[in-house]
């Protein structure tokens, strides 16, 4: 089962709501509306774009805001991102349109450097891997920016998606 990666748009309220109180992470997510999600693409993204700009914090945008869950074996804690650093990340994915990340990418590299799911090679041979890795990217550049424009703060959700649900 693979581990996606969900973004929620949390305002303020919410937010704070959730920074105080981490067992809210259960409501605060089945009451939040404004949802993206970059799937099972997610650790490959932050490496293209710390390959394309390694001197960018915002580059690990994994590891951008403050764990509000715990790591549960393969599967990452969940963050929360403040405005200030959405728009951070924002400043750096609106300068980098997708294409510009292709030349960063390695099946074999991404492999050799334990990039999640670890499958890049074999994946190539049934399927445009990288072509999904750069739309998921365009989502990611959606909701860093709707975010920010609404001075809202961004949850990184994971978690394993059952077999079949999509």
């Amino acid at each position: 089962m693979p581990i996606i990666c969900r973004l929620f748009q949390l305002p303020a309220g919410p937010a704070s709501n959730l920074q105080a109180n981490a067992s809210s992470l259960p409501d605060t997510i089945s009451s939040s509306g404004n949802r993206s999600d970059v799937y099972r693409y997610w650790h490959a993204i932050e490496y293209l774009l710390t390959q394309h700009s390694p001197a960018s914090p915002s580059a690990q945008w994994l590891k951008l805001g403050t764990t509000v869950s715990a790591q549960s074996g393969e599967i990452p804690a969940a963050r929360l991102v403040p405005p200030n650093q959405v728009a951070e990340l924002d400043r750096l994915l609106q300068g980098i349109e997708p294409e510009q990340l292709i030349p960063h990418y390695d099946a074999a590299a991404l492999d050799a450097a334990a990039v999640y799911p670890r499958t890049w090679v074999e994946w190539e041979q049934t399927f445009d891997p990288l072509g999904q890795v750069l739309e998921h990217y365009s989502f990611l550049q959606y909701a860093a920016r709707n975010a920010t424009k609404a001075g809202d703060s961004l949850l990184l959700f994971f978690e394993e998606l059952a077999e079949g649900a999509i």
